[in-house]
């Protein structure tokens, strides 16, 4: 099956929002009402004749939590906010909770639960809220909608909103999260496309096919001969025992009306699926490795939302795509390749091999110049179980040479409720990383192997501000707004936020 990233915006491409007081309740339909909870004594006048006596009952100012309630006239979800979110350890609030995320979070598991109970039809009534939730609660509706295999009918929209927000905001929050919400869900769905389908050749046409006609993006392709004129040994030694060899996709943003500033640069590392290689994995750690180009699709969605916001700001996203297959011609532990600079690797363990092609792919990035150098170098990579043993499926490992820059990406991914935690760079663990053959080993065993990861990918960014995401990019289980397992589109939208940001 040819891979197509056409993918479905579940949201209608136009919203009428009407401000209006009335909240509108009908049999068989499901309307959510979002509003501060220090206003919920209106509400409860509001859904007065919506809803009986008792369920008004449980609507209080003490009583935070959303509801999902089947009234005498149809079903309502309650998501009330609260003004100020309290975490029980701080942390800066650097983790807390932002009523955009919690708007987003809950919106999308009420919109899940009216779908079960047969609904066809939504309303969104916003009740006094900020940009900020309204954004977040449509979004919820986008994100929840979104079904890879296609079985679920997405509920027909209507919204309204009482309140100050300006009619042109109100449509710039609708226009936002269609943004956001298709990039999300393309980041999704190519994680959760089968690896059969998205081989890196496969993966480097379709992506191509979505943006070579954009406004403001070109894409070029280097198949393998051109990696190998080129000098990128590392991605050619991983990909040379796949029968689809490596490819190296450059996605060149530059819209008509681009800030005169030097562009952000994103590496993502594109294993499209990771047997280990010769250091072949065990079969329950290889059930799920056509996540592992999961920063390779956060990027993908990230060109889409530069493209669908029209944004102004220049970028340049890497793909570095190869499939670790085994093969007469897979790299060998103890082979030695070279890299795009000149620094030649011993191959301690084929199962590292997502740092091998970030190595290169990063290389490329860095060497840009004159107007096309990066102000940032950013790469996203599914590339340490080890991350996720230490910070959970939802908490990405953030690595940085940069104070300023590792602030700015925590501080966007808190706002975006898209979490990510700094890590430390330490110098002890690149000693650890000593070959006897090379200068330097991909891998070793021990403690501190996502910091081993990040300090091997230091060597490849030359003398830019860096930062490096270590990703999970998958969701376990059906929670928050996601109706099951599959992909998060994690980093999207923090990248989102930080290009909205700079």
């Amino acid at each position: 099956m040819a891979l197509s990233l056409n993918l479905k915006t579940y949201l209608p491409a136009t919203l009428s929002i009407t401000n209006t007081k009335n909240i509108k309740t009908l049999a068989g339909e499901f309307t959510l009402v979002v509003f501060p909870l220090k206003k919920v004594s209106q509400v409860k006048k509001a859904l007065k004749t919506h809803l009986s006596p008792y369920q008004l009952k449980r609507l209080s100012s003490d009583n935070n939590q959303p509801q999902f309630l089947h009234g005498p006239k149809g079903y309502v979800g309650l998501l009330p906010l609260p003004e100020e979110r309290q975490e029980i350890i701080d942390h800066e609030g650097l983790l807390d909770t932002s009523n955009y995320s919690f708007a987003r979070d809950h919106a999308g598991a009420l919109y899940l639960q009216a779908e079960e109970m047969g609904c066809t039809i939504a309303h969104l009534h916003g009740f006094e809220i900020e940009y900020d939730e309204l954004l977040g609660s449509l979004l919820g509706f986008e994100i929840a909608a979104y079904d890879f295999k296609k079985q679920a009918k997405p509920l027909t929209l209507s919204a309204s909103y009482q309140g100050e927000l300006p009619k042109e905001a109100l449509k710039e929050a609708h226009k936002n999260a269609r943004a956001v919400g298709r990039a999300t869900n393309i980041g999704r769905m190519l994680v959760d496309t089968p690896p059969g389908d998205k081989r890196p050749d496969d993966y480097a046409q379709a992506v191509n096919a979505y943006f070579k006609t954009k406004s403001g993006m070109t894409v070029s392709i280097w198949n393998d001969k051109r990696l190998l004129k080129e000098g990128m040994g590392c991605m050619m030694g991983v990909g040379q025992g796949s029968t689809q060899l490596p490819r190296l996709v450059h996605l060149r943003y530059r819209p008509s009306k681009a800030r005169d500033i030097q562009p952000v640069a994103f590496v993502g590392k594109g294993i499209t699926f990771d047997t280990g290689g010769l250091n072949l994995k065990g079969g329950a750690n290889m059930r799920l490795m056509k996540k592992d180009m999961g920063g390779s699709a956060a990027l993908v969605g990230l060109a889409s939302w530069l493209v669908d916001s029209k944004s102004d700001f220049p970028c340049d996203i890497y793909l570095a795509l190869a499939e670790n297959s085994v093969d007469s011609h897979s790299f060998r532990p103890s082979d030695v390749l070279t890299a795009r600079n000149g620094k030649t690797v011993e191959i301690d363990n084929t199962d590292a091999e997502g740092r091998l092609v970030m190595a290169d792919a990063l290389c490329v990035a860095s060497e840009a110049k004159g107007k096309d150098k990066p102000q940032f170098l950013i790469d996203v990579a599914t590339l340490t179980g080890a991350i996720k043993v230490g910070l959970g499926d939802d908490i990405g490992g953030l690595f940085s040479n940069n104070d300023d820059l590792a602030f700015i990406l925590q501080s966007c991914s808190q706002i975006s409720g898209d979490p990510l935690w700094r890590m430390p760079l330490m110098e002890s663990q690149l000693s650890k990383l000593k070959s006897d053959v090379a200068d330097i080993a991909n891998s070793s065993s021990g403690f501190g192997g996502a910091i081993r990861a990040a300090m091997f990918l230091r060597e490849f960014t030359g003398d830019i501000p860096w930062a490096h995401l270590d990703i999970y990019g998958w969701n376990p289980a059906r929670q928050k707004g996601y109706r099951g397992a599959g992909g998060s589109g994690q980093a999207v939208q923090c990248l989102a936020q930080f290009i909205s940001s700079l």
